[in-house]
């Protein structure tokens, strides 16, 4: 399996997207254009469900304007939502096949699928549009090169030189097919590998990746020591060696590249994110538990003015059972900005957790003044004033919960619950035998509905 970083490399050609057009309606241009400005208000700020309600509601109005699907493309993308974007990026290049932004985002799209026919195919268009940008045929070939098509890639290198002319990226790009090639690279090759005068980092890091996916990794290791070698803090090459570690069961190692990569504040914050959330992926392991809590702690040490690392820090440490620690973490996050909507819900989670219900109540009405439309916040704040002694409020807004989401089980569960404290058996009984149909099969609920009586 090719590995993500190799991937990124081949693909070099830089696609940032930003929406250029503007927006022109025939039914009513003022509200299209308010609707417009205050969906990348919200974009801005990350608030990326309010964003959609913006531009969703544009298209209503306007069902053919072509940025705002670009818009809603853009913001899918950035929460990982790959088919929503695609369908979103798709209808933008069909209202304005001739947008190099569009297709460049459905580029970026298809290299994150790792959908690399129909990349090529979006290349083919983008060299239409723009015939003089060379690396687009570049990537193109590159494209070709990772779906295994290498005599096809070799002819776009071809097509690429008699256009543009020789470069030495043009050179190594083809020695990478030939080292491809070959299913295990023998000491000679490798030693000349590290005899040459290469200067090239990306050059070493790329050989460093197919060494490892020959499983050659004591080679890979000396490819990427001469790497470092060259430019001691470059986090890419920290990373690799951290792979590189990996494979050879060395985690004392890893780790300590690891921490080296984290330490540059060249690395994206994003990347640090993917990294910790990776090792607290599958089974749970301590010791991985705790080298994701020390990267995170290096992150935040490192970009203190970034309120996704201190929710990142936030999960390391609620991960590890600290709820008290991680609270502090998330209401810093909060304190740089209120436009991160998971952290609010950790907080809630976490003061429910520890039975601080005043606490829940003032962060629930902080929460809903800027997420009014989330049914989960009614649903806090109703447990928050319930286990303050408030249940007329409790049950106001347990309704309102219901009426975002009707059908959720523990919705409906707590419903029952707060009718049952105020008196009204009979209805929490037929609330809590809703709750099981809609799918709640819990001991407590069945325990409640076989007893009916309310049971904390």
């Amino acid at each position: 399996m090719k590995r993500k970083w190799f991937f990124m490399l081949l693909l070099s050609g830089s696609t940032a997207v930003f929406a250029q057009e503007p927006v022109v309606s025939t039914l009513d241009s003022m509200a299209v254009k308010t609707l417009f400005f205050a969906g990348l208000k919200e974009k801005l700020n990350e608030n990326y469900p309010k964003a959609a309600e913006n531009f969703d509601k544009l298209l209503k109005i306007d069902p053919s304007n072509s940025a705002a699907y670009f818009e809603v493309a853009t913001l899918n993308f950035r929460q990982n939502k790959l088919m929503e974007s695609e369908m979103a990026i798709k209808k933008a290049t069909s209202l304005s096949p001739k947008n190099l932004w569009y297709w460049k985002l459905l580029a970026e799209l298809y290299k994150r699928k790792g959908d690399m026919d129909n990349l090529v195919l979006v290349f083919d268009k983008l060299i239409a549009l723009s015939p003089d940008e060379d690396s687009y045929y570049f990537d193109r070939s590159n494209a070709l090169l990772l779906a295994g098509k290498e005599e096809e890639a070799l002819k776009g290198y071809d097509v690429l030189e008699k256009k543009f002319g020789s470069s030495d990226a043009l050179t190594e790009a083809r020695q990478r097919i030939n080292l491809e090639k070959d299913e295990v690279l023998d000491k000679k090759a490798v030693e000349k590998i590290l005899a040459e005068d290469v200067n090239d980092v990306k050059s070493l890091l790329y050989t460093s990746g197919v060494l490892m996916q020959k499983n050659q990794n004591a080679e890979a290791l000396a490819v990427l020591k001469k790497a470092k070698e060259l430019e001691s803090d470059n986090f890419e090459v920290d990373l690799a060696m951290a792979d590189v570690y990996g494979a050879l069961k060395n985690n004392i190692e890893a780790q300590a590249s690891l921490k080296k990569a984290f330490e540059n504040s060249m690395m994206p914050v994003d990347q640090k994110v993917k990294v910790v959330m990776m090792l607290f992926g599958g089974k749970k392991n301590q010791l991985r538990i705790n080298d994701a809590i020390e990267l995170a702690a290096i992150a935040s040490k490192v970009h203190p003015d970034d309120p996704k690392i201190f929710a990142l820090y936030g999960d390391a440490l609620y991960q590890q059972g600290d709820l008290q620690a991680a609270l502090v973490q998330f209401q810093s996050a909060l304190k740089i900005t209120d436009q991160l909507y998971v952290v609010w819900e950790q907080i809630l989670n976490i003061q429910t957790s520890l039975g601080l219900y005043k606490d829940v109540i003032k962060t629930a009405d902080a929460a809903l003044s800027v997420y009014p439309n989330q049914a989960i916040l009614y649903y806090y704040m109703a447990l928050g004033l319930q286990n303050d002694n408030q249940n007329a409020a409790a049950l106001t807004n347990i309704k309102m919960a219901l009426q975002l989401d009707a059908e959720n089980p523990l919705y409906v569960e707590y419903y029952g619950d707060v009718l049952f404290l105020k008196g009204d058996k009979d209805l929490a009984l037929v609330q809590w035998k809703k709750a099981k149909t809609a799918g709640n099969d819990s001991e407590k609920l069945n325990k409640k509905i076989n007893e009916k009586k309310y049971i904390q």
